[in-house]
This record gives C-alpha cells, sequence and structure tokens, in this order.
C-alpha cells in the first residue's frame, strides 16, 4: 500500500513539473565560438538528458568491450565446472566397475577441465598400477615428485610402487622412515607390519602396531591382537582389545579351558557366535582338554544355551548343535539337529554327521537325499579366494597377511549397511602382490 502512494506522488510531482514547463517554456540562449543557440528550456532539458544517455550508452558498450575476455573467462570455467562435474561422476563409475582405461581417459579430463595436477596425477599413476603399467606408473609418479602438495600421496605411491615390483627392501626402507614421520598414520604402520609378517617377524610386525592402531579401523586391530597371541601375549587380554579374529577367540576359549572356566569359555561363544558362525568353534570348545562324558553333557547344555540366545538360528548353529550333541553322545537331540537342516542345502559335513551317528546308534539311519550335496565350507583368502581346510595368518599362494576368512563371516559383512560407508571405494579392485 505505502508503495502504491509512493509511485502516486511520484507520478504526480514529475506530470506537475512537465506541465509547468510546457507552460512556461522560457527562453535560454547560449554564445558558443561566436555562435548563438538559443532554445527554451524543454528543449535544453532534452538536449541536456540526451547528451547523458549517449555518454552512458557508450560507458556501457566500453565497459563491455574492455570485459570481453574476463567474460570469455568466466564462460569457459563455467563450462569447464559442468564437465569437470559430469567427469567425477564418470570417475566414481569406472572406480565402481574396475574400467581402468576410461578411468585413465577421465582423469586427464579432470586435468583439462579444473587445470588440477594433483588428483589428475594420482588417479594415473593408481590406473597404471593397476594395469600392471610400471612404465607409465613411474612416469605418472615422477611427476607427483614435482607438485608441492602431493607429498603424503607421493610416499604412500613409492610404497605401492615399490611392492609391485616385489622390490620389498626398498618397501621396508620407505615404511621405516615413513612411519617415523607419520607415527599416527595407520596405513604406513599397517604396510610396515605386513612386510615383517610376511617374513614370520611377529614381534617386528606387533611392535609396528602396537598403542597406533585406531579403534577406528577394524583390520588393522584384527591384525594386531592376531598378532599379539602369535608372538605369545595372553589370547584372553587380546580378545578384550578386539573381537573380530576367530583365531584369538578359538585361543581364548582354550585359555580359559585350560584354567577350567567353562563357563567363562562358554561366554565367549555367546558373545560372538552370530558374528562368527563357524562350527570349528563349538568343536575346540567340545574337545579341549575333556574330562569324562559329564564334562561333555556340562559343555553340551552350555552350547545350546549359548547358541539358542541368538534370534537366529542358522543351518551352521544347528549343524553346531548337532555337533556338540554328537561329543556329547546324545544320538536323539543330534539327529534332531540335523533334521531341523533343509535338504536342499546339506553339504558334506551333515552327511558325515549323520553316517557317524548311524553307526552309533541302530535306531538311526542316513536319509534319502537326492538333492546334490554341496562341498563343505573351507576358508578363503579375500585377496586372491585360495581356499583352506584350516585358518591360516598369511596366504600361501599370494602371500596375504591376514586376509584368511570364513565364508559365514563375509556373508554377514556384506549384508552390513555399514560397511559401504567405512570403505565407499570397497569394490576398487585390489593390487596383487607378485612372489
Amino acid at each position: 500500500m505505502i508503495n502504491v502512494f509512493k509511485f502516486f506522488f511520484t507520478a504526480l510531482i514529475l506530470s506537475y513539473i512537465v506541465v509547468w514547463i510546457s507552460d512556461h517554456p522560457g527562453t535560454i540562449k547560449i554564445f558558443w565560438s561566436e555562435y548563438l543557440i538559443e532554445t527554451n528550456l524543454l528543449g535544453f532539458f532534452l538536449v541536456f538528458f540526451g547528451l547523458i544517455l549517449f555518454i552512458v550508452l557508450g560507458l556501457n558498450v566500453f565497459s563491455k568491450l574492455r570485459n570481453l575476455p574476463k567474460n570469455y573467462m568466466i564462460a569457459k570455467k563455467n563450462k569447464n565446472l559442468i564437465l569437470g562435474n559430469q567427469t567425477l561422476d564418470d570417475i566414481a563409475v569406472n572406480l565402481l566397475v574396475g574400467d581402468f582405461d576410461n578411468l585413465e581417459k577421465n582423469s586427464r579430463k579432470i586435468r583439462k577441465y579444473f587445470n588440477n595436477q594433483l588428483f589428475s596425477t594420482f588417479m594415473l599413476f593408481n590406473s597404471s598400477l593397476l594395469k600392471n603399467d610400471i612404465v607409465q606408473a613411474k612416469k605418472y609418479l615422477h611427476i607427483l615428485e614435482s607438485i608441492p602438495k602431493a607429498d603424503y600421496l607421493l610416499k604412500r605411491s613409492k610404497v605401492l610402487l615399490a611392492l609391485k615390483e616385489s622390490d620389498k627392501s626398498n618397501a621396508l626402507k620407505y615404511l621405516q622412515d615413513f612411519t617415523e614421520e607419520y607415527q599416527d598414520d595407520d596405513w604406513f604402520s599397517g604396510e610396515l607390519a605386513i612386510i615383517h609378517a610376511g617374513k614370520g617377524e611377529w614381534k617386528l610386525a606387533l611392535d609396528s602396531l602396537d598403542n597406533k592402531v585406531s579403534r577406528k579401523n577394524p583390520e588393522l586391530l584384527r591384525m594386531m591382537v592376531t598378532l599379539k597371541v602369535l608372538n605369545g601375549e595372553d589370547p584372553i587380554s587380546a580378545q578384550k582389545l578386539c573381537s573380530e579374529s576367530i583365531f584369538v577367540l578359538t585361543e581364548s576359549i582354550k585359555k580359559h579351558l585350560d584354567k577350567n572356566e567353562v563357563k567363562k569359555a562358554a561366554g565367549l561363544i555367546q558373545k560372538n557366535w552370530i558374528k562368527f558362525q563357524c562350527l570349528e568353534i563349538v568343536e575346540i570348545f567340545m574337545k579341549f582338554k575333556i574330562k569324562n562324558i559329564g564334562d561333555s553333557l556340562r559343555r553340551y547344555k552350555l552350547v545350546i544355551k549359548s547358541i539358542k540366545k541368538n534370534t537366529s538360528m542358522s543351518d551352521e548353529s544347528k549343524l553346531s548343535l548337532a555337533y556338540s550333541a554328537y561329543f556329547a553322545e546324545v544320538w536323539g537331540e543330534s539327529q534332531k539337529f540335523l533334521d531341523s537342516i533343509n535338504l536342499n542345502n546339506w553339504d558334506e559335513r551333515i552327511l558325515d554327521l549323520y553316517k557317524n551317528l548311524s553307526e552309533k546308534s541302530s535306531k538311526i539311519s542316513v536319509p534319502n537325499n537326492e538333492n546334490r550335496i554341496l562341498p563343505k565350507p573351507k576358508w578363503f583368502c579375500e585377496n586372491c579366494n585360495y581356499r583352506y581346510d584350516q585358518w591360516k595368518f598369511i596366504c600361501e599362494e599370494c602371500n596375504s597377511v591376514n586376509k584368511i576368512s570364513w565364508p559365514k563371516v563375509v556373508t554377514q559383512k556384506k549384508k552390513s549397511p555399514k560397511t559401504l560407508l567405512q570403505n565407499p571405494f570397497r569394490h576398487f579392485p585390489q593390487m596383487e602382490r607378485e612372489n
């Protein structure tokens, strides 16, 4: 409403001025170089305002011409920004599917669009390394050396290149130097520990990690507690630091059983069963330092209590309960747990246990299962997928350290939504170390 009144009064005043000038034109005489310019007040104002308009338009045109190169650069930057953002999206897809050729092309585009040396050179280095193109990788490593802000990436890249070339002496030298410089960095400490562990130097490997590993890095924590036990330290204390290692868990169970702390050993099974679901854990609990059949029955009851505390009864849980009942010589209970497993999911372990039960009791016979019997699950290397009957700390096939996993554990990890958040590049192909 106020704006309406303002507009009305402004229009009224301007109209009054125009009408007054029209009614009182007056006469204006201007003498310029012996020339007489004579006009009225209205003509003077028209000329005056026309001159001002001409000057303003001239200045505007001049300003646009002067800023033409600047405006061109701004438009070019905006275009490059749009293209660069699209290229970053493409790089994310390339990383996800492992498309190294397009990853290299898009990394070059990033350098062009953003005039960025650090990111594009590092991505080109990684792409070359993953394609086993050592010559190109060394070329990009040399370029990284000339970029002031690339110091940290350069040092990590030197280590990666040395490991890729199986130059462990240089890799060890780099890691020893860089670990001192970056004492709070888990990556350098972890790689140094892996090299020492690969040589069987448990103490040196443990010293590389001890009191340096962040609790936000579960993989290195798992390696550290495993090294503690391999180095002869107390597994129960190690288990309290990190409960992600099956090896440390089984050693802790043995330690409790050795001290006749059966309930504490069963408590470890109860706390960790849903995480691991490994038959070997129950086998150790039922067999280690067993005294008599009464002791077997007591442990069997504890196993039932521990496993049934978990809400889901998987096939591995049912098989483990069947095994514990078998060791306690409760044949009927063992058969009941086996029968609760779907015939389509039977593997060699279930069939073998059923055969053993039929030998122990004449009342039990192996059911006719026309489905294909699955092979028994084996430990496998997360790096090369090589299979093992027993857990190992070092893969004999690819020399990877701390990568042997139980398949049931991996299944659960894949279901966890936290995995993607912790490692957004989890699908990035792992670099295999040459022997």
